[in-house]
C-alpha cells in the first residue's frame, strides 16, 4: 500500500507542476458512519453508529480545461458506545445449571462493554467540474481512501458474591487498528466569494470495513 501511496503523490506533483490553478482548502463537517451489527432477544451489543465532527485539509490543482486531481487529510472526532450485557451464573449449588434467563437457581453477572472509535483518512482524488455560471462550479468527485481507524474497547465487570466462587472485579481492554483503501465518490459547489476565495460545501461518501460513512462539509478554498 505504501508503494501505491507514493506513486499517487509523485503523479500529483508532477501533475501540479505543469497546471496553472493551484488550491488549498480545509473544511468542517460531520461524519455519519453505518456499521453492520447483530441484535437478538437475549442482548443486544454496541452497533457502532456514530455522528461525529470531522475537519480535512486538501491541496489540488487544475489538470485540464475542467478536471483536476486533489489529495486531502481529514481526521474524525471520538465515538462512543456502550452496553450492558447479563450473563446469569450458577449459586453455590454446582449442579445447577446454567440458565440464560437468570432463573432463581442463578444470579447474573452485569459485563459493561464501551467502545470508542476514531479514524483519519488520506483520499487521493480526481474531480471534474461544471460551470453553472461565473461565480458557481458543480465538481463531482472520485478517489479513493486510504484510512486508519482506531477501535478501543473496554470490558468491565463488578464483584460477585454468593456464588459457588466469588467473582473479583476485573476488566479487558483490547485496541485494535484497522488499515483499509475503500472507494470514494462525492459532489461539491465551489462558489466564488472573491477573486481567490471560494465557499466550498460538499457531500461525501466512503466504504467502510463493515459499513458505509456520509461525511456533509462546508469549507473555504484560496485558488492562485
Amino acid at each position: 500500500m505504501r508503494t501505491t501511496v507514493l506513486a499517487v503523490v509523485f503523479a500529483f506533483i508532477a501533475a501540479a507542476v505543469h497546471a496553472q490553478s493551484p488550491y488549498v482548502a480545509a473544511t468542517i463537517g460531520a461524519d455519519v458512519s453505518r456499521l453492520s451489527h447483530t441484535d437478538s432477544n437475549l442482548s443486544s451489543g454496541p452497533s457502532g453508529d456514530s455522528e461525529v465532527v470531522s475537519w480535512s485539509l486538501r491541496v489540488g490543482t487544475d489538470v485540464g480545461q475542467n478536471w483536476g486531481t486533489e489529495l486531502e487529510f481529514e481526521r474524525s472526532g471520538r465515538s462512543h458506545s456502550s452496553s450492558p450485557f447479563g450473563i446469569p451464573i450458577p449459586l453455590a449449588n454446582p449442579f445447577v445449571a446454567l440458565d440464560l434467563r437468570a432463573t432463581a437457581g442463578a444470579i447474573p453477572i452485569a459485563f459493561a462493554t464501551d467502545i470508542r472509535r476514531n479514524h483519519s483518512d488520506f483520499d487521493a482524488v480526481a474531480w471534474a467540474r461544471q460551470r453553472l455560471s461565473g461565480s458557481i462550479d458543480l465538481v463531482y468527485i472520485g478517489g479513493v481512501s486510504f484510512s486508519r481507524e482506531r477501535t478501543e474497547i473496554s470490558q468491565t465487570f463488578p464483584t460477585v458474591v454468593g456464588t459457588l466462587l466469588p467473582i473479583p472485579r476485573g476488566g479487558f481492554r483490547t485496541t485494535i487498528i484497522d488499515y483499509s483503501v475503500r472507494p470514494l465518490v462525492g459532489a461539491e459547489a465551489r462558489i466564488g466569494l472573491t477573486s481567490h476565495v471560494r465557499l466550498i460545501p460538499g457531500l461525501r461518501l466512503q466504504g467502510l470495513s463493515d459499513g458505509w460513512l456520509l461525511r456533509p462539509y462546508a469549507g473555504l478554498g484560496w485558488f492562485f
